[in-house]
């Protein structure tokens, strides 16, 4: 097997090929099993399907038995491509990284080969082993931060209108993409200015590209365009890619500085992959929460408290605190199949038709109606847009089962799907929120399930004489 340095031009061509070509056979794949694919899932690879086996192991086994040549190529190639680039072979391992990857391919094709600019090169080393810079920087480490600060800023603002206010999306390019390439164009950008070797330049860098996304989000604030609940979600996720993004053009920074300034392609990735999940969004899925509680009452006691509950207690999890949405009552109009729940929260009603009603066992329904699922913190009266559907509640169900003691086993079942991507983050907080919610609801119903059987054994208890 060649082990050489690949050139640039070489490793575009090949990269662009073998892109074309696994596009081809997922799709082709994905038609052989009746499956749908999506561009997006490149971007966002814990939401393909070759991550989630499902039902259909015979479709999750050609997935990946398609993948694994292209994934052996792709790292052959980059490990060549970084050598002749004199770039950190480590680096590699950014072939495998969702997001990372694209960028990661874009940056290896613009950078020169390292024998091309070899004066260059050998200047900046000289920085990296004086940690001072070889010529006076272009401006002050504090001027050079405001205007990484501002562009950086302006990227994730602009990603942001042009994902939500055109495309109508929150999507993995927005959440992954935007803070990546604002960590890294950031970063190259107080190089270029001011130099990270110099003085406390990395620091200064790396501040630059975290206060970049507080400036964002105080901006979101400011002008009502967010609220803070939205925005504190989304912090732990855009803070980790803006690191990656800041710590990708720290490593390639001397490599980038003899690219002499086409290391702004990258910013071309943003737009494109904004289009294309707007053109081509992913389906969603349903995804189910369950949550079971012990209940010291009979199923037939627990039944009645299910169909129907009086008003909840005052609320203190601070998640509901803030403004999630929080249940607070049930009541239901009717019996049987056909009848409607109507299932009160803080922010509104649900609409449940009942579908299933086999008392004590099920109680199935769908959800007609939905309320909002938060009321955002704002010093405004707003409804951000990802209030509009992005997160829908479909169905849900109570399955009660006797116990050997005579009690209930509750479970409580909410069914729902999201438009946000990576779905593999955003569910883990609409999982946590779910189970909340379920606890808050479950524990009422057995704790007024257990008031019911104590008082009606103390009524029928005789008085002693």
């Amino acid at each position: 097997m060649n082990t050489a340095p690949l050139g640039q031009r070489p490793f575009v061509i090949c990269g662009v090929l073998l892109a074309a070509m696994k596009l081809g056979v997922d799709y082709a794949v994905s038609a052989e099993f009746g499956q749908t694919w999506s561009p997006l899932y490149y971007v966002s690879p814990m939401d393909a399907p070759l991550f989630h086996p499902g039902e259909n192991l015979r479709y999750y086994a050609a997935l990946w038995a398609s993948a694994i040549p292209f994934l052996a190529i792709g790292i052959w190639l980059s490990e060549r491509r970084l050598r002749d680039a004199a770039a950190p072979a480590w680096m590699v391992v950014l072939f495998i990284v969702p997001f990372a990857n694209l960028l990661f391919f874009l940056a290896l094709s613009v950078l020169p080969s390292a024998a091309s600019n070899t004066a260059t090169a050998l200047a900046h080393q000289d920085d990296l082993a004086t940690g001072t810079p070889s010529t006076a920087p272009r401006m002050g480490a504090p001027a050079a931060l405001a205007l990484s600060v501002l562009a950086g800023a302006t990227i994730t603002l602009g990603a942001l209108g042009a994902s939500v206010g055109l495309m109508g999306n929150y999507g993995a390019p927005l959440f992954i993409g935007a803070p990546l390439f604002t960590g890294f164009a950031t970063t190259l950008l107080f190089d270029q200015l001011h130099g990270v070797n110099a003085g406390r330049g990395r620091a200064y860098s790396l501040g630059a590209s975290i206060l970049s996304l507080v400036v964002s989000f105080a901006v979101l604030i400011a002008f009502a365009f967010e609220g803070l609940i939205c925005l504190m979600m989304v912090w732990p996720l855009a803070a980790v890619n803006t690191l990656v993004g800041h710590q990708i053009a720290f490593a390639m920074r001397r490599q980038m500085l003899n690219a002499q300034g086409r290391w702004v392609a990258p910013a071309m990735l943003l737009p494109v992959l904004i289009a294309i999940e707007g053109i081509a969004p992913p389906p969603a899925d349903t995804h189910m929460v369950e949550t079971v509680v012990e209940v010291a009452a009979p199923p037939e006691v627990v039944w009645e408290r299910v169909v129907a509950f009086p008003e909840l207690p005052p609320i203190e999890d601070w998640i509901f605190r803030v403004g999630v949405a929080a249940p607070t009552g049930a009541r239901i109009e009717g019996s049987g199949v056909g009848a409607i729940r109507r299932c009160e929260f803080t922010t509104g009603e649900f609409v449940e038709p009942i579908e299933v009603w086999d008392p004590p066992r099920e109680l199935g329904f769908s959800v007609q109606d939905m309320p909002d699922p938060m009321r955002e913190m704002s010093p405004y009266d707003i409804r951000p847009r990802h209030l509009d559907g992005y997160f829908r509640t479909t169905a849900g169900q109570f399955l009660l089962e006797r116990t050997a003691s005579g009690g209930t086993r509750l479970r409580g079942r909410t069914y729902y799907q999201l438009d946000m991507m990576p779905t593999v983050y955003w569910k883990l907080w609409a999982d946590d929120i779910i189970h909340r919610i379920h606890l808050r609801v479950l524990r009422h119903v057995a704790h007024v399930a257990e008031t019911d059987v104590a008082n009606a054994t103390a009524t029928t208890t005789p008085e002693s004489p």
